[in-house]
């Protein structure tokens, strides 16, 4: 199984959760409304509840901050998804353990084929999509004409 901690450098949010969660009887987690926000509300949630099991807790959803955005958000209040955190945990297990697995045969197989190869060759289903980017990039800069133009 992943285990999830509070990094060191992390433990003073913490603490600071931690001591505003034994004042409250109530929570608004107001974080990215995607799945990761879901999971990262979890992950307070449990900072909370492990000093305060008896805290409300409701989790605003908005996609802007404009005025009338954040008024809706809290006149509808939900409780946070769980299944959505869980599927990020699970995404990041895979990840975890794909990467794992695949950066140490894709290592091994490319050591043997190249002489003095002697790095690990990093597998990450994040690195695809990025090294694609980077490329995409590169060659729009590669083929771009310059044209005059004129500022007024």
């Amino acid at each position: 199984p992943v285990f999830k901690r509070v990094p060191d450098d992390k433990k003073d949010v913490e603490k600071n959760l931690q001591n505003q969660a034994r004042r409250c009887q109530r929570l608004i987690l107001w974080l990215d409304c995607d799945r990761e926000g879901e999971n990262i509300a979890f992950e307070v949630i449990e900072v909370c509840r492990g000093v305060n099991p008896s805290i409300g807790i409701s989790r605003a959803q908005f996609s802007s901050l404009i005025p009338s955005d954040i008024f809706r958000a809290c006149e509808t209040l939900r409780q946070p998804n769980e299944d959505f955190s869980i599927a990020v945990d699970t995404r990041q297990e895979i990840d975890l353990r794909l990467g794992a697995i695949f950066t140490r045969w894709q290592t091994q197989y490319l050591q043997k084929r190249f002489e003095g190869l002697d790095d690990i060759i990093s597998y990450g289903p994040c690195q695809f999509p990025t090294m694609g980017f980077v490329v995409e990039r590169y060659l729009k800069r590669k083929h771009f004409i310059s044209e005059p133009f004129w500022k007024i």
